[in-house]
């Protein structure tokens, strides 16, 4: 079950090194995407400028079609693009990144937004303070047949004190993209559950069965924390979270995949299409 952990963390890497990695911002903005159809041809005066913020939960890494071009590789088949595809008023521009941070979206993505803009979806949180990348490399170090909750007792200590600090980056960004776009309609985008309430997959998800409620507390923290955020400030929130119980990695039904790539491309721990197109209906449902 160990072979299963260096192509976890390879796939995880690979996204977290890209160009909006965060630390020291000296990678260029991303080249955005925009959407084919009528609206980015120019579809007048009724046309709705779309701007997609995030991470690589919005990116959408290896659901088909991803572009790595600018180190981001974003999908054209991610939320927001499904999104412009359903409604020919869109006028999309996209600059989800993969490996963004509330630093570097601050510094490469927000820039895209304008006192034009009309609606923008944002998803982020979960690579600040390497967050994510430290729960998996960690408690997937231990393995499935470790006793007890080896990986809880190691760093949940740690990312008590980070949700806090994460919550606060959260609410410093969504205030500069109001500034940026004070016309806009902000939706906050949360994290899909990655793993069951009850029950484990060590074929999936190489940890010790102790340590799946700890990694539940943790994504689900960071949801609550977007959730916080976006109602402090009267902002559509979109729970993932509860919309995608039933299709964790472990079910019959998953929209986030397991330690190993996936068939059509899609890296370890990130959503497939499923997840993507489910967001997108959840999104479309709002407006």
């Amino acid at each position: 079950m160990r072979r299963l952990v260096p192509l976890l963390l390879a796939g995880t890497l690979a996204v977290g090194v890209s160009g909006c990695s965060g630390g020291t911002d000296t990678t260029p903005p991303p080249e955005p995407t925009s959407t084919s159809g009528p609206a980015s041809e120019g579809a007048g005066a009724d046309a709705v400028s779309y701007v997609a913020l995030g991470d690589s939960y919005a990116a959408a890494p290896g659901v088909p079609n991803t572009s790595g071009a600018d180190g981001c590789f974003r999908s054209d088949q991610n939320y927001a693009h499904l999104l412009a595809a359903a409604d020919e008023t869109i006028a999309l521009t996209d600059v989800t990144c993969s490996g963004a941070t509330t630093d570097t979206l601050l510094a490469q993505q927000v820039p895209a937004l304008d006192a034009g803009t009309d609606l923008v979806t944002l998803g982020i949180g979960g690579n600040d303070f390497e967050l994510f990348l430290t729960l998996i490399s960690q408690c997937s170090g231990f393995g499935p047949d470790a006793p007890g909750t080896p990986c809880t007792e190691a760093v949940e200590a740690r990312s008590e004190q980070l949700l806090p600090k994460i919550e606060k980056n959260i609410g410093a960004t969504l205030d500069a993209v109001q500034e940026a776009a004070p016309d806009a309609r902000v939706i906050v985008v949360g994290y899909p559950a990655l793993l069951p309430r009850r029950g484990t997959c060590p074929e999936l998800v190489p940890l010790a069965a102790g340590d799946y409620p700890f990694l539940n507390e943790v994504t689900q923290g960071l949801s609550d924390a977007l959730r916080s955020q976006a109602e402090e400030r009267d902002l559509d929130f979109v729970d993932v979270a509860r919309a995608s119980r039933g299709h964790d990695i472990c079910s019959d039904d998953p929209w986030v995949n397991g330690a190993e790539t996936a068939a059509d491309g899609t890296i370890p721990f990130h959503p497939f299409a499923a997840e993507q197109a489910a967001v997108a209906d959840l999104i479309a449902a709002l407006r």
